[in-house]
């Protein structure tokens, strides 16, 4: 439980996770953290999902002024559509995940999506990543209250990062993509496409994968000359500072940190048209921004690679300074007038 003055608003964090990121939003907010039972959403046998809901329905906490969801709110949603909890209770809801891109897409389609749409309705207040989870919000919900608050990278991960000047190793063809989850998610099944492509014009190219990523091997063959799967790395500067170009090709991936973290190094990226970070990366130069296609980008990492020295350094320079600039990240004391706001 976290400590709050008797005046102060009652918060519940309900998560997941929580994404480090989230959970600083929840300690400024005083909140009690709550983790949310995982339900089964991937299963298609929707008796077994909707008993899941039904008790994570009625074992919710009650009496709260405020529920603090981290892609949670189906539950309180669900808690309050039904008199469980105070009709005056708001709900805040972080979009974070692939959920309205997946939505988008009709990966979610169906019942599932109109019970998902239909409860989005009931939150109060949206915290958006990225300007592109907002935009895809107003898609379906044009007069949802939201606002836009970029997660940032750990304080000691900043600081070795922006601390270390040694450019990453540019001259060479060696590709860095980062991931955790799903590997259609993060792309990176697109990304080896590409790479197989990028090999015939360049044949010393290697690609590294870093994250933990269960089902990788239905999609990437490790034998695969300059492949290399590392998994969990706790060193990111090494493999960052080893590489001479980041890639990520996000499907609806809301703000990958891994992007920002490359830049931060000095690691220029290359990401795709549904990865939230591209914000970023066009004030870089908007050629490095691409479609959710292998050969468009196996075409523009084979631009990058022909690059002279020079402008690939000037790229570097440019993406250390332009991540700075992010690194503030969220901005805990508006995030807490709004939703002081939201209750009174």
């Amino acid at each position: 439980m976290s400590k709050r003055n008797k005046n102060a608003m009652k918060v519940l964090f309900f998560y997941y996770g929580p994404h480090y990121a989230h959970a600083e939003m929840a300690k400024v907010l005083h909140a009690d953290f709550y983790p949310a039972p995982k339900l089964r959403s991937e299963s298609r046998n929707t008796v077994v999902v909707g008993l899941g809901i039904a008790k994570s329905v009625l074992t919710l906490p009650k009496n709260y002024e405020v529920y603090f969801c981290e892609g949670t709110y189906v539950i309180p949603a669900l808690a309050r559509k039904l008199g469980l909890l105070n009709k005056n209770a708001k709900i805040v809801n972080i979009l974070g995940d692939f959920l309205l891109y997946s939505i988008k897409t009709n990966r979610i389609k169906g019942i599932r999506k109109k019970f998902a749409l239909w409860l989005l309705k009931e939150v109060d207040l949206f915290i958006a990543v990225s300007k592109m989870e907002n935009e895809l919000l107003k898609e379906f919900l044009p007069n949802a209250k939201s606002i836009v608050m970029y997660p940032k990278p750990k304080k000691e991960v900043i600081k070795i990062l922006i601390k270390d000047t040694k450019l990453p190793d540019l001259d060479s063809h060696k590709i860095l993509t980062i991931g955790s989850g799903s590997t259609y998610n993060k792309g990176i099944d697109i990304v080896y496409k590409a790479f197989k492509l990028v090999k015939k014009e360049f044949p010393d190219a290697e690609l590294f994968i870093v994250g933990n990523i269960p089902d990788l091997p239905k999609y990437i063959n490790y034998n695969e000359g300059g492949v290399h799967c590392l998994g969990y790395v706790e060193n990111l500067k090494k493999v960052i500072k080893n590489s001479a170009l980041y890639v990520h090709m996000g499907r609806g991936d809301a703000f990958p940190l891994s992007s920002i973290e490359a830049m931060l190094g000095g690691l220029p990226a290359i990401v795709s048209k549904w990865t939230g970070t591209k914000e970023v990366i066009k004030m870089i130069d908007n050629r490095l921004v691409v479609n959710l296609n292998f050969k468009e980008l196996a075409n523009k990492i084979i631009w990058y690679f022909k690059l002279g020295n020079s402008k690939r350094v000037s790229l570097s320079i440019k993406s250390k300074k332009i991540a700075k600039n992010f690194i503030d990240g969220i901005k805990i004391d508006n995030l807490k007038n709004k939703i002081e706001q939201m209750i009174k």
